[in-house]
């Protein structure tokens, strides 16, 4: 492995009735960011021609940087232009300390459980 890589990015899709789901697990860093950015532009691919939505899981990101945070805010910013809301579960840990630490958590939606996300109207 790469000395400055940590745990490689994982992210599963999943497209639901109810919604496009992405679960990632790993770390999102600088040499990840671009795999989650790539999943983000497909998965929104598909939520807008079914009018879904986007959930993001990051329950499973044990290290989240500043350009996962970067990317995150790109496609919430693209998801309000096409009308394509991006959810985002994060129970705690480093994505939500990460939130938190920027203020994000006051711009993004965050919900605790896919559940929930999933549930939003």
């Amino acid at each position: 492995m790469d000395e400055g890589a940590g745990v490689p990015l994982k992210v599963d899709a999943e497209r639901r009735e109810d919604a496009v789901v992405l679960r990632a697990a790993g770390e999102v860093d600088s040499y990840s960011a671009g795999a989650l950015r790539d999943s983000l532009a497909s998965a929104f691919t598909d939520a807008a021609d079914a009018g879904l939505p986007v959930v993001l899981d990051l329950s499973g990101v044990a290290f989240f940087a500043s350009s996962g945070l970067s990317v995150l805010v790109e496609y919430h910013l693209l998801g309000d232009e096409r009308g394509t809301p991006l959810r985002l579960v994060s129970p705690s840990g480093s994505v939500l300390r990460a939130l938190r630490a920027t203020m994000l958590h006051q711009e993004l939606e965050l919900y605790f459980s896919l559940a929930d996300a999933l549930a939003a109207r």
